[in-house]
């Protein structure tokens, strides 16, 4: 799971400065994955990941201004039924959109087009 994590990171070198937290475990067949990247415009993306059999079970990504304010959140917790992505979502500000962000290489890349 780190290694998956360092290639993506790697893979966008150019917005994300460095993984400045880390923490993981694997126990059997679950993974769990938390980190925050430092970006290097001085946002912050939080990343959480569960992963049953390596493949990702739940998650949230959430980008944050340096005063840790909310620029957008990703996750996949089932509490907005009304989204047409279900249970996927994004939060932008106070509402609610679909979202076809699910992982943490196309969050990336959703965040490196505002970026760069």
């Amino acid at each position: 799971m780190e290694a998956d994590l360092r290639n993506i990171v790697e893979e966008f070198s150019d917005i994300v400065e460095v993984i400045e937290k880390l923490e993981i475990s694997e126990e059997e067949q679950v993974s769990k994955l938390k980190a925050r990247l430092n970006l290097y415009d001085g946002t912050i993306l939080w990343v959480r990941e569960i992963r049953l059999k390596k493949v990702i079970q739940a998650y949230s990504y959430y980008w944050l201004r340096p005063d840790q304010t909310i620029i957008v959140g990703w996750d996949n917790a089932p509490h907005h039924k009304e989204v047409e992505s279900f249970p996927h979502h994004k939060h932008i500000g106070n509402k609610i959109d679909p979202s076809q962000e699910k992982n943490l290489r196309s969050v990336l890349s959703f965040i490196k087009g505002f970026l760069v």
